[in-house]
């Protein structure tokens, strides 16, 4: 969320300093709207599309569709707290790297996550065709019967829980869970780096919270 200056109302009245803020509210709502849009559509097209995207592609439209949110509400947060411009785009920042890392894991968790942890059914990302980042890289790591079995429960709708089950036994097999969150933790990082030098139990929860992100199971 970008802000076009400082809010916290000095040199002006409340009454405008308020309505800068608002201003500053609204607009970043309504950008991080239209960025979530483009995400979900994106992510409707690589559903749908014969070709495998590219990792950075996946990440554009994770960025878009998950991310953008959380941009905005980390910055929001700090333009209703009239902190300044510096402020409010770390704060962005770490929105926008938490919210990564938030999707990468769930992603791994809708591939390959246990059903009896997540309540949804087995392989059900795989049913749906989701290319998420996880299968993107099973995909890309897969040879001969394993490649086959993933590919032919990816978007099939008329795939077994038996296929479906071998298919995510296949995806486990190939250590993708660590690679996964590997990618996650780098975006965690990135988001800690937001908040560097600061101390306190208010950088401490965060911190915590990126733990938490990067290793959660459902």
């Amino acid at each position: 969320m970008k802000a076009g200056g400082k809010v916290s109302g000095g040199g002006g009245s409340r009454g405008r300093a308020a309505a800068e803020r608002s201003a500053l509210l609204a607009a970043g709502l309504a950008a991080a709207c239209t960025e979530v849009c483009e995400g979900q559509m994106l992510d409707m097209e690589m559903a749908g599309g014969a070709r495998s995207p590219s990792e950075a592609e996946y990440l554009e439209m994770v960025s878009k569709k998950t991310a953008a949110l959380f941009d905005a509400a980390c910055a929001m947060g700090a333009v209703c707290a009239g902190a300044p411009r510096r402020d409010v785009a770390r704060l962005a920042s770490f929105g926008r790297n938490l919210g990564i890392a938030f999707q990468i894991t769930d992603d791994l968790i809708g591939a390959v996550g246990d059903p009896a942890v997540t309540k949804k059914p087995v392989g059900n990302d795989l049913r749906e065709g989701k290319k998420s980042l996880p299968i993107l890289m099973a995909i890309g790591s897969a040879a001969g019967s394993d490649r086959k079995l993933i590919e032919g429960c990816l978007g099939n709708r008329r795939a077994t829980r038996a296929e479906l089950a071998a298919a995510v036994g296949a995806i486990r097999g190939m250590g993708i869970d660590g690679d996964v969150r590997d990618r996650a933790a780098m975006y965690a990082n990135r988001a800690r780096r937001s908040f560097a030098g600061r101390r306190g139990p208010a950088a401490a929860e965060l911190s915590s919270l990126l733990d938490f992100v990067v290793e959660r199971s459902r």
